[in-house]
């Protein structure tokens, strides 16, 4: 790969760090990036912060394997060297899986955002989930509750929803659904509708895509070579 200033780095999240705040999140990748010895830009005015761009937050509980990160950096550095010393200074739970180095000129991660995967592991028994599943998916109306900062509102999440199926042999529900500044959907706020708690499943996003015009669902590496 070639060198360049800025770099694109997917990053895991594993158990140990399934119930750190996304701000946490934050500082910990600016300590990592310091303690990594990594020549980050800074923002200016009078606190200067790393740049750094995550694609999108990450709810508390889940763990995930496709988070993203743009660092923008002063001087040219290649994107495995980058994945190296941050991977020798990360604490466990957090792991950089792959990177791309990026053009001059790139449109803002979570700009780009549109979909997200989720794996929800039921914990316990759920002989009647698979029916309800196909049951909610035949509805034209999804009717939830969603709370956000400290206001309730009733909302249709039906047409946010790609797919949602249930593996009875896995005891695991698979989601597709809206992630994004424009539509989101958080995988718990479902959980009502299917007769579930969070304390009876695992959550794991598995993927953060972009949707074309044409209908292709593409990765924020993808993108990259358009």
């Amino acid at each position: 790969m070639g060198i360049s200033s800025s770099v694109r780095l997917r990053f895991s999240v594993g158990e140990t760090g399934r119930y750190i705040s996304h701000l946490d999140i934050l500082r910990l990748m600016g300590r990592a990036v310091r303690r990594a010895q990594l020549p980050i830009a800074y923002s200016q005015g009078f606190s200067p912060t790393p740049k750094l761009a995550f694609a999108s937050t990450l709810p508390v509980g889940l763990t995930s394997e496709a988070e993203y990160v743009d660092l923008q950096l002063r001087t040219g550095i290649d994107c495995q060297t980058v994945q190296a010393r941050l991977n020798s200074v990360l604490p466990e739970g957090f792991r950089f899986l792959a990177g791309a180095d990026l053009p001059e000129r790139y449109p803002a991660l979570m700009s780009l955002i549109t979909t997200a995967c989720y794996q929800i592991r039921v914990l316990g028994d759920a002989p009647e989930l698979a029916q309800r599943i196909v049951g909610l998916m035949a509805q034209d109306q999804l009717m939830i509750v969603v709370k956000r900062k400290h206001k309730e509102k009733q909302v249709n999440i039906r047409a946010l929803i790609d797919s949602l199926v249930y593996d009875a042999p896995l005891r695991q529900i698979e989601l597709q659904c809206a992630s994004g500044v424009k539509s989101n959907l958080r995988p718990m706020d479902l959980l009502p509708l299917l007769g579930l708690g969070l304390g009876d499943v695992l959550i794991h996003r598995s993927a953060l895509l972009i949707k074309t015009d044409a209908g292709e669902f593409l990765t924020p590496f993808d993108v990259l070579k358009e």
